[in-house]
């Protein structure tokens, strides 16, 4: 029994806290909620390549978990890969051009899942150009210094943030590893 231990609390004293603590993450949570649910919804625009690297680790998928975050539109070229993640994304918008999708729905963030380096400058500068807030990016980010450089001096100028899928940057079982 927990009050039975040496140096623990009162087993009353650990239920009151224990309600305490997560009557208190509820009431967090509902501000959360309130507070996405009364800002506006970012529109998600979602480049993939089902030949060359599909949609990274789910960087197309998490989004449908993301409250505040809708998914207007999907690009991929090729065609079943496209009709397949418009499927699975409960999108309508599907384009086979990146341009084209960043065009039409003038996404709020792009999430560039393709995981073949080759592509992730273009697609970047264009997602920029086109007026993204926000970018987030499978790994790697891109082949060279001079790549990273122009990246970077477009963010900058626009004042898009970048973010790359490091997944396992914050998992919890690192800190264990590390120790």
């Amino acid at each position: 029994m927990v009050g039975d231990r040496p140096g623990s609390q009162d087993r009353s004293l650990l239920m009151n806290r224990r309600h305490f603590l997560s009557s208190s993450a509820a009431a967090s949570l509902a501000t959360v909620a309130s507070a996405a649910s009364s800002a506006p919804t970012l529109k998600v625009g979602i480049i993939g390549d089902t030949k060359r690297g599909g949609y990274g680790h789910g960087l197309d998928s998490m989004w449908l978990k993301m409250p505040g975050a809708e998914i207007v539109a999907v690009a991929d070229p090729d065609e079943k890969g496209l009709a397949a993640a418009l499927k699975k994304l409960s999108c309508t918008q599907g384009h086979a051009d990146y341009h084209a999708m960043l065009a039409a729905a003038k996404p709020d963030i792009v999430s560039i899942g393709p995981r073949h380096v080759d592509q992730h400058h273009a697609m970047i500068l264009a997602s920029i150009a086109a007026g993204a807030r926000g970018i987030y990016i499978e790994k790697p980010f891109c082949r060279s210094l001079v790549e990273a450089d122009e990246i970077v001096a477009a963010a900058e100028k626009s004042g898009t943030k970048i973010s790359i899928a490091h997944r396992n940057r914050f998992h919890p079982a690192l800190p264990v590893v590390q120790k």
